[in-house]
């Protein structure tokens, strides 16, 4: 029996996004004012430049001298970050956009940038707009993952000033506070950092700007949080606000209306809670996630970037489906979101709805052609299905977008893999863990590398390397339980298998993997049972039919084995264990022609296939062709003069010499056969000994 041994698809990839606003007007109640203002966390030693790409909308562009004015207010907010953080802002000439006059929210008109637009090498895109429609309830919109501000102009640059600072500070992890001296005040009269949000931008001066990282670096991330902590304290402070808190969860415009008042103070303070939340998203902690997405929904009804989060650690609990309807939920009112719509092909894929997944990241990459993670899962799609060049084209197009994007070359090598390009794909992994030494995925890649050399201590080291990463990657488990199996631990290998599903139940692999431990314990059922199971759940590897057609060899079910060994070779026509399997159910049904040339196809495919040699001299053997037999019984022995199954072979040989009249042959290897503990027939044996008699006499 021969193992089917297959690798993993690459892991999903999340994604979230982080909406902030700058409310113009709304009056409030007096708020606590005891913060100083002019504290300072710390200075970095070395200056951080940040890149700039400025872009007009055609409003924008006709205003005489509005470039000029924006360009003194972004030297002002420079200096001001230098001297704060130690942050600069750099920028050249400027590029021009097309705003589309039907969009009357500034946020709305953001989201259309971020798919519109590629922000190049820049590490921020601050557009400018001068439409006339526009709601003025927000004069500013950050999308902070993304990277992008996006600004009301107003030739007043004291007020431009405040605005754009608010908005930077929005784009390295400020909240809005309830101080009303703050510059990131909801009331927008301040024109300082209070000491929360300064320690923020300060801790955070090194986020990544690239969109498939979380921003923040890991060792600031708890001191971060402390912050955000803090100011959450504050807002729960508030009056009106203790009981919007804890009042009922709303789903988006789901609650009853308060007052104007009321509903401007929640909507701009909700987004300390996402940024809790999306902190406990990267511990993992997801139950935690919910509990501040509530109370960001508590704050405001409408705030659709909390639904988002919330669905992501649902999704990441293994309650997809509960996703896919808050997913839906927001695309109603959104329809070609592509973040969204990316989330939603995420959930389709963890339910094994394939085909649903792939039209999603189809329509996201018709909105956003440049969406790196959208490329890289539909990429993941491909090679789930067996379609490896379109899976690798997908691969390479988001490196090509960002080479930086460690998750795409780890794919790339799995793909090289699977090809069985193994210095390429170990040549791709290395790659990967350069850029992204923790990734789990390039981890347990790296160990499909090493048990594919049989190296299978190493490859398992590999695959508990990024179980510490990632605890419940369910691939990590499944590659430990083949590996399990290889070395004949078949219990062990069984267990792997089962957290494996556990942790994922629409996994089809790991129901392949199980039934090929069935398939070696000799339970029959269990292992048929466990095989359709993986197809079933879309696992479309040949693998499958090849192991079933083993099952039911097992059984003596010769017309079953036969349609497997038949799907199989439809699957993978080159592949040599199918037509072996093929030529025995054929044998077994005596179609001996029709065996015979399956297995010769087998032996055609794998010329040194001991098992195929030795069933076609068999099939041979019975069409009375012993010359043939004859030399495939040779054949095999020499391939395989130490295996434990060769005392049929050399009864067999014996009988051919017989046959022929080679008596002493005959006796050689008769006596071949019962060193290897073959019962040869004593009636042979007798017979035998007179022919050698009769001649000696």
């Amino acid at each position: 029996m021969s193992k089917s041994l297959v690798t993993i698809i690459p892991g999903y990839f999340g994604l979230f996004f982080f909406l902030s606003i700058l409310l113009l007007f709304f009056s409030s109640p007096a708020l606590s004012q005891d913060c100083n203002e002019n504290t300072n966390p710390g200075s970095q030693p070395t200056i951080r430049e940040i890149s700039l790409k400025l872009m007009a909308d055609e409003e924008f562009s006709v205003i005489p001298e509005g470039r000029k004015i924006v360009e003194a207010a972004l030297a002002d907010i420079s200096r001001d970050f230098e001297n704060l953080f130690k942050l600069r802002f750099r920028w050249n000439s400027w590029s021009s956009w097309r705003s589309d006059n039907r969009v009357r929210r500034v946020e709305d008109l953001a989201e259309n940038l971020d798919a519109l637009v590629d922000k190049g090498k820049a590490d921020l895109l601050v557009a400018v707009t001068a439409q006339k429609n526009i709601e003025l309830e927000h004069t500013g919109f950050s999308l902070f993952k993304a990277g992008i501000v996006l600004i009301v102009y107003t030739p007043d640059r004291l007020k431009l000033g405040r605005l754009l600072k608010h908005e930077f500070g929005h784009v390295f992890g400020a909240v809005h506070v309830p101080m009303a001296d703050s510059v990131m005040s909801c009331v927008g009269g301040g024109d300082k950092f209070d000491s929360y949000n300064l320690a923020i931008i300060q801790l955070a001066r090194t986020r990544s700007f690239r969109p498939f990282d979380f921003p923040f670096p890991e060792e600031v991330r708890k001191e971060l949080e402390n912050q955000y902590l803090k100011i959450r304290e504050r807002i729960q402070k508030l009056e009106n606000i203790d009981r919007m808190l804890t009042g009922p969860v709303a789903s988006a415009g789901g609650m009853t209306r308060l007052s104007a008042e009321e509903e401007n103070v929640g909507r701009c303070l909700s987004d300390c809670f996402l940024m809790l939340a999306q902190l406990e998203l990267e511990k993992r902690q997801f139950q935690k996630v919910i509990n501040f997405c509530h109370e960001a929904l508590r704050l405001n009804p409408d705030d659709l970037e909390a639904l988002n989060l919330k669905a992501i650690a649902l999704r990441r609990m293994g309650k997809a489906e509960k996703a896919v309807e808050i997913y839906k939920l927001i695309l109603e009112k959104k329809p070609n979101h592509p973040r969204i719509l990316f989330n939603l092909g995420i959930a389709y894929a963890r339910l094994n709805r394939i085909q649903e997944a792939e039209k999603i990241y189809q329509k996201v990459l018709v909105i956003k052609p440049d969406f790196v993670e959208a490329h890289n899962n539909l990429g993941e799609i491909y090679l789930r299905q067996g379609r490896i060049a379109e899976a690798e084209e997908e691969f390479l197009k988001a490196i090509e977008l960002s080479d930086g994007f460690a998750l795409a070359f780890s794919n790339l090598a799995e793909v090289y893999l699977r090809q069985k390009e193994v210095r390429k794909a170990r040549e791709y992994v290395e790659k990967a863990l350069t850029i992204d030494p923790g990734l789990t995925s390039a981890h347990n890649i790296k160990g499909n590398i090493l048990r594919q050399e049989g190296r299978l201590a190493e490859a398992m080291s590999e695959y508990r390397k990024a179980l510490e990463r990632e605890p419940d990657y369910e691939k990590a488990y499944y590659n430990l339980g083949v590996s399990a199996s290889d070395l004949g631990r078949l219990e062990e290998a069984k267990e792997y298998f089962f957290k494996a599903i556990k942790l994922q139940p629409y996994f089809g692999e790991a129901y392949a993997g199980l039934g090929l431990c069935y398939l070696q314990e000799g339970k029959w059922d269990e292992a048929i049972k466990n095989l359709i199971q993986a197809r079933e759940l879309g696992y479309r590897n040949p693998a499958v039919s090849v192991n079933l057609s083993y099952a039911y060899i097992g059984k003596k079910d010769w017309k079953k084995a036969e349609e497997e060994a038949r799907r199989a070779v439809a699957e993978q026509p080159l592949l040599a264990l199918a037509y072996n399997n093929l030529g025995i159910a054929l044998a077994q049904q005596n179609k001996l022609e029709e065996a015979r040339m399956a297995l010769e196809k087998s032996l055609e495919i794998n010329p040194l296939d001991r098992d195929a040699v030795v069933n076609l001299a068999t099939v041979e053997l019975s069409l009375n062709n012993e010359d043939r037999a004859l030399e495939l019984f040779l054949k095999a022995l020499s391939l395989s003069p130490e295996d434990r199954r060769n005392g049929l072979i050399y009864n067999n040989v014996a009988v051919i010499y017989f046959n022929k009249g080679k008596y002493d042959l005959s006796w050689k290897f008769c006596q071949k056969a019962l060193q290897a503990g073959f019962k040869v027939d004593e009636n042979f044996l007798n017979e035998l000994k007179m022919k050698i008699k009769d001649r000696e006499e």
